[in-house]
This record gives structure tokens, C-alpha cells and sequence, in this order.
């Protein structure tokens, strides 16, 4: 096929990163799809507010600009799908129509759906179909009338691999400071776990990116009538900053700032134990928080790691929870389980190498490819 791929090439904008182009961009070039990559620009446009009239502007910019682009590639030769990354805030639904009547059908990938609905809500009927890798946010798609494929998170095997390097951290965890994080980095260390963070917002260098999501706001009376109104505890935002200002100060030497491409697949390897942690936003803070599978699910494993992550059941549908990963279900739990599997490397190794060979049997870019592409051409979507 021919495929028009509309993707950002870096999951972050803070930082130089291909990651998202070797996830979804390069399986399928490799599974022999004539594939025209285009950014235009995506990233940039996530953080806007698709309802504020002030997006207007940059919406209407960037759909012309992807019109164009995907009509010149269909005239250099033609287009049997359109595959996109995008939300409200990038395309009207005339666009998408547009597209689909006189291009190709358009597909669309979004994730952090279980708390981001709302920025892609008001586009997702427009598309041919939209690929959602949470399981629990299927509903809400058919709720407004789209048609969803469940397309759970992968990883590219040629990027995730083992790699023979002497383990040189107990436990670590890489990605963004936000949520609970700090506290749970806090709690291993003290229990006498040697925890590391990589990620924007753990050193000096992020932290201004880690409070606007809400971790290090300011404190007083007002905020704190403010969370009450938003339905978030005041209590736990204190301490929230208390426990992140005492791991700064206790523990600086674990935090770090984000790791290259390279590296980052590196330290999967180079770790004992890889942390991952499931709730979105402040959620923490409120009675109900949010969890939901992370890409880090797939990664992890695919390079070799040990795999903690914090428990959530749709994970079930993705491991054998027990012999291909590990999870926790409180922090107490999360301190436990590392300090069992450290003292007992003989029960790591055989959990960790049946999550590899899982994640490589089950859970690549290229098996989820295939299962989109047969059920489209089973629709009549696609030839």
C-alpha cells in the first residue's frame, strides 16, 4: 500500500527524540508499505485547546497545510490510506471528509484517551476509523458514533532489544515527573531501594514543564479552594511538594534529566528492576484516580527488562501477570516486591524472559499493523 503518514517525529517537544517515527513510521516501511512521512508540524498543536476560539487560527493553518500535502503525495502517485496522530486541535471534520471523498480513508491514532478524551472527541466521527490503544475508552468513541479499532500500544523490536551491559542500577524509571511519581521514588529510597528517575522535570532542567501539570504548584488558602472546587485534595497537593522538595534534597543524585534514544533503550538493560507507574494527570489526588496502559508496558519488555509496573486490569490482556511482568497494587507493595526481586535475581530472570519473548511474539508494531489492515479490508476500506 501507500500510506500518508501524519505523525510527530518525537513523543516530547523538550527534547530531540525519533522514537515516535521508529514506532510508527519504520514497521511499516519494512513491512514493504510505500510510506510518505509528514510532520507539519503536529506536536505543537497537542497542547492547545480544541474548543477555545483562540485554536481557531492554528487549526485552519495547519489543515491547509496537510490538505496540501497529502494531495500533492496523491498526485505523485496514488493514496490507499491516510494514517494520522492528531486531535481537534489539527483538522476540522471537513478536512477529514474532504480527505476521505477524495483521497483515501483516513485513520486516526490518539492515545491518552481515558483522560484526554475531550480533545479528540469532536473530530473522531469523521474519521474511516480510529485506532485506540485503551481498552476502557472503546465506549467512549461509539458514544459520539465513531468507529474505533482497538489498537493497544506496541514496540518496534528492532529498536527494543537487549543489549549485553553490566546492570548498573537497582531500580529506574524513565519518563515525565507528574502524578506521584516523586513519592514513589521517595518511598523506594527510603525503604533502601537505590531508585533512579530519568525524565523531563526531575532535574533542574525540567522542572518548570513538571509544574505546569500540577506537581509543584504554589501552595495558600485560595489554591486550596481551588483544588476543593476541581475535586482535588489540598492535602495531598502539600504533600505532594513536601515529598518532592525531601527527594531533591536527600536524594539528587537519582534524579536525572531525560535520556537520549539510545540511552533510554539502554537502561532497560542496565537496570535490575524498570518501574512503571499508571496514573494520569493529578488524579492521585482525587478519589477516583485514573490509570491506563502506558507505551513503557511494551517497551520494557521488548528490550529485555524486569518489569514492575503498578497494577491495572487490563493488563491481563496483554501478559500473564505473575510470570511475564510484575505488578503492585500500593506503594507498600511496590517496596516489597522491589526489595524481593533484588535479593532473589534467580526469580527476576525467568519473569523477565518470558515478557520478552511475549512482547516479541505479541506485541510489535508490525503484528498490530496486520491486525488493522486485515480488519480493514475485511470493512471494504481499504484493497
Amino acid at each position: 500500500m501507500r500510506i500518508f503518514l501524519a505523525i510527530p517525529r518525537s513523543p516530547n517537544p523538550t527534547f530531540a527524540s525519533d522514537l515516535w517515527k521508529a514506532n510508527l513510521h519504520d514497521p511499516l516501511v519494512a513491512m514493504g508499505h510505500d510510506t510518505v512521512l509528514w510532520d507539519g508540524g503536529t506536536l505543537a498543536l497537542f497542547d492547545l485547546d480544541p474548543a477555545d476560539p483562540a485554536t481557531a487560527p492554528a487549526r485552519e493553518r495547519f489543515g491547509g497545510e496537510f490538505l496540501r500535502a497529502v494531495e500533492a503525495a496523491d498526485r505523485a502517485a496514488r493514496l490507499d490510506l491516510v494514517l494520522t496522530y492528531v486531535s481537534a486541535s489539527h483538522l476540522a471534520p471537513e478536512v477529514v471528509a474532504r480527505v476521505r471523498e477524495r483521497v483515501a480513508p483516513v485513520a486516526n491514532f490518539f492515545c491518552n484517551n481515558v483522560h484526554q478524551f475531550h480533545l479528540i472527541r469532536a473530530l473522531a466521527p469523521s474519521f474511516t476509523t480510529n485506532l485506540v490503544p485503551e481498552a476502557a475508552a472503546l465506549d467512549v468513541y461509539r458514544a459520539v458514533g465513531a468507529r474505533v479499532d482497538f489498537f493497544p500500544m506496541a514496540a518496534n523490536p528492532d529498536v527494543y532489544r537487549r543489549q549485553d551491559v553490566p546492570i548498573r542500577y537497582e531500580a529506574t524509571f524513565a519518563g515525565q515527573r507528574y502524578a506521584d511519581r516523586a513519592s514513589q521514588i521517595l518511598a523506594l529510597r527510603r525503604a533502601g531501594v537505590a531508585a533512579h528517575a530519568f525524565g523531563q522535570g526531575w532535574s533542574g532542567s525540567g522542572d518548570g514543564a513538571a509544574a505546569s501539570r500540577g506537581v509543584a504548584e504554589g501552595g495558600g488558602p485560595r489554591r486550596a479552594l481551588t483544588l476543593l472546587l476541581a475535586g482535588r485534595n489540598p492535602l495531598v497537593a502539600a504533600r505532594d511538594r513536601v515529598e518532592w522538595a525531601r527527594l531533591r534534597s536527600d536524594f539528587s543524585d537519582a534524579l536525572h534529566p531525560p535520556a537520549r534514544d539510545d540511552a533510554y533503550v539502554r537502561l532497560f538493560s542496565e537496570s535490575a528492576i524498570s518501574l512503571g507507574f499508571l496514573v494520569l494527570g493529578d488524579s492521585h489526588r482525587t478519589r477516583r484516580p485514573l490509570r491506563q496502559v502506558r507505551l513503557r508496558e511494551f517497551e520494557a519488555p521488548m528490550a529485555g527488562a524486569f518489569y514492575l509496573t503498578e497494577h491495572l486490569d487490563e493488563l491481563a490482556l496483554h501478559y500473564e501477570i505473575g510470570r511475564e511482568i510484575v505488578c503492585y497494587r500500593s506503594r507498600e507493595e511496590l517496596v516489597d516486591r522491589c526489595r524481593y526481586y533484588l535479593a532473589h535475581p534467580e526469580a527476576r530472570e525467568p519473569i523477565r524472559r518470558a515478557g520478552e519473548a511475549r512482547a516479541q511474539r505479541d506485541h510489535t508494531w508490525t503484528r498490530r499493523f496486520d491486525g488493522l489492515f486485515a480488519a480493514m479490508r475485511r470493512r471494504g476500506e481499504i484493497g
